[in-house]
This record gives C-alpha cells, sequence and structure tokens, in this order.
C-alpha cells in the first residue's frame, strides 16, 4: 500500500477557481500540514519541479502539502493580466482555510513556505495569521515588492511605464504595479509569533540576500524568532 496518496483538488475564491494538488500521508489522525506559496510568474510546479519534490519528501515524513496556483496562474481561474499580489494573499489566505476544514488537517500544526514573491505572501501570512501559523519558511523571498520588481524589470531591460507589460512571455497590468505600492511584508513579518527560516543562495541574481537579513532582523527585533540560512552560489 502506497504511504502517500496525491490528488488535484479545487475550491472557490471570491468566485475564482483555485486548483491545487494534494500531498496527503495515508493516515486516520489529523496531520501537520503545510501550504506552499509559488513565485510571480511560476506555478505550483516551481522551477526545477521544486514544490512538488519537497512536498513529497514532506508527505513521506507524515506532513501533509499543499501546492496550489495563485488566481490568473497555471491552472487556476482566469488571464495572468488580472493578477494582483492582494488577490494571491487572499488565495493564500483561503487555501489554509481549505486544507484544515476539507483535508483534515490539525489546524494546531499549520506552516506555511513561499518562494520569491511566494515569500513575500508567505511573510503577510504568518504576519496576519499569528499563533494559527506554526512554522514559516521563506526562500529567497522578495521584501519590497514595487522596489524589488522594478529593479529585477530594470535588469531584463524591461520598461514599466507603459501598460500592459510583457515580460518573461507574460502581460502585467498596470493594477499589478499599483497593487505592490501598499504591500509591505517587512513590516507584516514582524507579527509573526512562529519561527521564521529565511533561504537565500550567495549570489541570488533576482532576489539579494540583503532582503533576507532584513527579514530575520525584522523579525528577531521584535521579539520573535528568526535564522538565516544562506546557500553559497
Amino acid at each position: 500500500m502506497n504511504k502517500i496518496t496525491e490528488l488535484p483538488v479545487v475550491y472557490k475564491n471570491e468566485g475564482m477557481q483555485i486548483v491545487g494538488m494534494l500531498h496527503k500521508p495515508n493516515s486516520n489522525k489529523k496531520l501537520p500540514s503545510a501550504v506552499f506559496f509559488h513565485g510571480c510568474t511560476t506555478t505550483k510546479i516551481e522551477a526545477h519541479w521544486i514544490f512538488v519534490k519537497l512536498a513529497r519528501a514532506l508527505a513521506e515524513i507524515g506532513i501533509m502539502v499543499l501546492r496550489f496556483d495563485f488566481r490568473y496562474s497555471g491552472d487556476s481561474e482566469g488571464n495572468f493580466e488580472n493578477m494582483t499580489l492582494s488577490g494571491e494573499i487572499s488565495d493564500a489566505l483561503k487555501s489554509i482555510d481549505f486544507l484544515i476544514s476539507e483535508c483534515d488537517a490539525d489546524p494546531s500544526r499549520v506552516g506555511v513556505l513561499g518562494l520569491s514573491m511566494g515569500g513575500a505572501i508567505g511573510a503577510i501570512v504568518a504576519g496576519y495569521l499569528g499563533d494559527r501559523i506554526k512554522s514559516c519558511i521563506l526562500m529567497n523571498p522578495v521584501g519590497m515588492p514595487l522596489e524589488d520588481l522594478s529593479a529585477i524589470a530594470s535588469s531584463d531591460n524591461v520598461n514599466i511605464s507603459s501598460f500592459p507589460i510583457e515580460w518573461n512571455s507574460l502581460l502585467f497590468g498596470r493594477n499589478f504595479f499599483d497593487d505592490l505600492k501598499n504591500i509591505k511584508p517587512l513590516e507584516k513579518i514582524k507579527k509573526a509569533t512562529c519561527p521564521v527560516l529565511v533561504i537565500n543562495g550567495s549570489n541570488d541574481q533576482s532576489v539579494s540576500p540583503v532582503r533576507s537579513k532584513e527579514y530575520v532582523k525584522a523579525v528577531n527585533r521584535n521579539g520573535g524568532t528568526a535564522e538565516l540560512f544562506i546557500v553559497e552560489g
């Protein structure tokens, strides 16, 4: 008998269909769980299938994982041009509720993991939900979304003064950049009560390790516990 069941899941948030993949250890008990938040322009698989591999590894040791596509991304409903980070934050919160209410997750043992822009979302969720989140992992997290995305766009020779913008073969609307002005994950993470692990590559060309250090300082200076792990390369 397989130790793990992997099955697609579909649920709604704010009228939009969200599509995910659940990795569930076979057990009759309420399970510890984690929800994964992918980065901007990617999907629930992530580069090099890292989300798939990590979800399966965690499920093998008894942790249920939900990885899903934000609205307007991957298999979920909508056109990417309409995407905003505020909408993705709402999807993240709904996904945690779905995992608890529909998938037998133990509500006292829920963690989040986010990569790149998904890291910013993970930080916001951990701060917003407080002691409902028991662990938070941020992988090369965006810390100042508007500033960081503008810098990346500039390095890619992408002009963000006229819309829609074509970037990485996707169209970005004006609402996306307007919305970023109000998104402040480095402030929100200060309210996190769970341990926070921040991971970054030493030579990351997209998101500087400087942002990861700022996350650790933001948590530790406000009475929390955060640790930085730098991967060489």
